[in-house]
């Protein structure tokens, strides 16, 4: 029955991500310590991205934000694989002189050389394959990441103007993502959490129209917090494990 209950929660979580975000997210807290055990729990997973465009020319980093689940195996007392989806990933682009291209000429002329600001929100997919050492550990994982938003804000002495460039956009991007983790195991009465220092480098070209001589690729750095669901048993047990050592 546990293993039942464990497989819809898997499958609730990569299979619908792009119909209910919410109700998958409310599943796993609802009934994450519930499937808890030694090899395997489920974990909230957010923090903030630092991301930008490589080969942008006259663009500055911003922060935005990032929030999923996740399922933490573990295959041995060194590795663990850990199926995840964010739910919601922004990235954010600041530029300094950018001229729009809606098609409406008139329109366009007004925004010309104008400080932009480009946000797409993503939903991303990975399962990074962790090593550990004490209490460190070292994942890489390949990720996709589903296009649900691309918004523009450009803006001049008269105003702002706010353009839905979704359709300019490739709706995947694909690449890299090595991640640096650190785990405070009696932190959270027990039950654990891990800081943990990511970075994704993505593959794909963002824009469907050539923009620049290079691909221009998402690529960011996220401090991030992994808060693990585990039962009361087992975060006693870690406990009475941190005293004796």
């Amino acid at each position: 029955m546990k293993n039942l209950s464990l497989f819809a929660l898997l499958s609730t979580l990569f299979f619908t991500p792009m119909q209910g975000n919410a109700q998958a997210a409310l599943i796993a807290l609802t009934f994450g310590d519930k499937v808890a055990s030694e090899d395997f729990n489920l974990s909230m997973e957010f923090g903030a991205n630092y991301s930008g465009v490589s080969n942008f020319q006259n663009n500055q980093r911003a922060i935005e934000t990032n929030f999923g689940m996740a399922g933490n195996i573990r295959l041995s007392d060194q590795f663990y694989l850990s199926p995840t989806v964010f739910f919601s990933s922004g990235r954010k682009l600041k530029l300094s002189n950018y001229s729009l291209t809606s098609g409406n000429n008139s329109l366009d002329q007004e925004f010309i050389d104008q400080k932009a600001e480009i946000r797409l929100d993503y939903i991303d997919v990975n399962i990074p394959l962790f090593y550990q050492i004490s209490k460190f550990r070292f994942g890489i994982a390949p990720q996709v990441s589903f296009l649900t938003g691309a918004d523009l804000k450009i803006e001049n002495d008269f105003g702002a103007f706010d353009y839905d460039m979704k359709h300019e956009v490739n709706n995947l991007d694909y690449g890299l993502l090595s991640i640096l983790s650190y785990e405070l195991g009696t932190a959270r009465k027990g039950k654990g959490l891990f800081l943990q220092l990511r970075y994704y480098q993505g593959f794909a070209d963002i824009f469907k129209a050539p923009v620049s001589p290079n691909n221009l690729n998402n690529y960011y750095v996220s401090f991030h917090l992994s808060l693990p669901f585990i039962t009361e048993e087992l975060a006693k047990k870690n406990l009475q494990s941190s005293k004796k050592n």
